[in-house]
């Protein structure tokens, strides 16, 4: 049986003071993604993941909403 996924933050809104939000990556070059550990609001985690992104240029880096199942 499948379960309620909910979400920690509204996604159809991106407030830069809305919680529930990650850094999530994907590798330019390869088949690979994931996610950083740690939940912040979007305005916090836009401004780190720009701030990866100029660090490391394999990857793209960018604010993703946490999704959880109950």
């Amino acid at each position: 049986m499948a379960g309620k996924l909910s979400f920690t933050g509204d996604p159809l809104w991106k407030r830069a003071n809305d919680p529930g939000y990650r850094i999530g990556w994907r590798s330019k070059a390869k088949f690979e993604k994931g996610h950083l550990d740690g939940e912040m609001t979007y305005g916090e985690a836009e401004k780190k993941a720009e701030e990866l992104a100029a660090q490391d240029r394999s990857k793209t880096y960018y604010p993703e909403l946490i999704i959880t199942e109950q």
